[in-house]
């Protein structure tokens, strides 16, 4: 039986392979990142009917548009629910989590295959933090989902490459996907849509698919804090003409599209659904601001943050990162919270303090409730970051990060600590992201 992909939601695809269906990264309803996305269309299909004749879901990772915990909460309350695949991560959180709700979970380790069925087997490969991607296998066809994993180089489709030779059709991303600059800065969206494109293109260019569905850019920025950042987001069309141009075919699948691998595929319907769904989209409603956290709420939010944060990692060398040349992290971060007219300044070893009337220029600006989301969760300042709820330049986004993005790094199941030294790769990477995004701002 042919290899059948369709179209879910977002990110969210369904796997046909005769007996085994994989469902991948449920995102159906609702808002995620703290209201910061909303999917483009609805979901063409209620749960039940999504769920039908699925065998197994896969978890790509942890960003909510990925991984909802209240779906697999409910999911682990159904009549022989189906199966939970996610790679194997050392602190086993989401496993975990999926786990005592119910469910059976297989743990997939790095680029090993695991056998699903008599024609059908499945590889899922880690990639930089937390991001993985899935080759599932079947009579002779490969469909590769690389999601959210950037593979924007020669060198780095060339190493997946080796692990997957064979590519029949690909599932990848063709749009940005988190904060691009302040309101003033669509130069630098541009830049970061053409980037994307390009690294598109170069996975064609490695990988030599037959055919590519764009996908997993199907969600709008949907807060009245962030919704600028639509204005120079990708549409499908000019994914189209990318994958074209680059010698692969084109599938565009709307909500709900089925498509047989190898198939004959006509995207114009598609590409006019889609443009009437971006036009509509335009117009849709916008979540609103919730309600202020006064400074005295966020202060004792900080001392709850600041005790977990020196539970999980050494004080001393949070205060030695300080000094550290080309580090210098956990200074003081000035931010500014525009709804309640004042700036405080955050570091883990200076404290929290109000700085109003100082004359201190702040660092970024935003909302007080994305601030107390910052201290109130691990992933919070990786929301954050994903949202683009906050204003801020260069110079100020570095101070942030440097500042506030320890949370992120336990959320890896790392922790600055000595036994740090023997994934020193995650903290230079992040370094040089972070560079990245200061060169290109500048």
């Amino acid at each position: 039986m042919s290899l059948r992909v369709e179209l879910v939601n977002h990110a969210c695809v369904k796997l046909h392979a005769g007996p085994v269906v994989v469902l991948c990264d449920p995102w159906l309803s609702g808002t995620a990142f703290d209201d910061g996305w909303a999917l483009l269309v609805p979901t063409a299909k209620s749960v039940d009917e999504v769920l039908e004749g699925v065998t197994h879901v896969w978890i790509s990772h942890e960003h909510p548009d990925h991984f909802q915990p209240g779906f697999f909460a409910a999911l682990g309350r159904r009549l022989n629910p189906p199966t939970v695949l996610f790679q194997r991560t050392r602190d086993r959180r989401v496993a975990s989590f999926c786990a005592a709700k119910g469910l059976r979970v297989i743990e997939l380790d790095d680029g090993v295959a695991l056998a699903l069925g008599p024609e059908t087997r499945v590889l899922v490969g880690h990639h930089e933090f937390y991001d993985s991607y899935l080759a599932l296998t079947h009579a002779g066809q490969t469909v590769l989902n690389l999601n959210d994993c950037a593979l924007d180089t020669p060198a780095k489709v060339a190493a997946l490459r080796v692990v997957v030779p064979q590519v029949d059709l690909l599932l990848t991303q063709f749009s940005y996907a988190a904060w691009k600059g302040g309101r003033a800065r669509r130069d630098y969206r541009a830049l970061a849509a053409r980037l994307k494109l390009e690294a598109v293109r170069t996975q064609i260019a490695g990988l030599a698919p037959r055919e590519v569905v764009p996908f997993a850019s199907f969600a709008r920025f949907s807060h009245v804090d962030n919704a600028y950042m639509n204005d120079a987001v990708n549409d499908v069309a000019a994914a189209d003409a990318t994958i074209a141009a680059a010698g692969a075919t084109p599938v565009l699948l709307y909500p709900g599209d089925v498509h047989t691998v190898g198939a004959t595929h006509d995207p114009s319907v598609a590409r006019a659904r889609f443009a009437a769904a971006d036009r509509a989209a335009a117009e849709a409603p916008l979540c609103p601001r919730s309600a202020g956290v006064s400074v005295d709420d966020l202060r004792e939010r900080f001392h709850a943050y600041r005790t977990r944060m020196f539970a999980a990692n050494d004080a001393w060398l949070v205060r030695l990162a300080r000094v550290v040349p080309g580090l210098g992290a956990f200074h003081p971060v000035r931010l500014h919270l525009d709804d309640l007219g004042r700036t405080v300044s955050v570091s883990l070893v200076d404290g929290f303090e109000d700085v109003t009337g100082a004359g201190l220029a702040p660092h970024a600006s935003m909302h007080s409730s994305c601030l107390a989301f910052v201290f109130d969760q691990l992933f919070g300042f990786d929301t954050l970051m994903v949202n683009g709820r906050f204003e801020a330049d260069a110079a100020g986004f570095a101070a942030m990060t440097r500042g506030l993005a320890l949370g992120s790094l336990n959320a890896m199941g790392l922790a600055l600590r000595p036994s740090l030294v023997r994934d020193a790769w995650a903290v230079r990477l992040l370094l040089e992201r972070l560079a990245v995004v200061v060169r290109r701002l500048g």
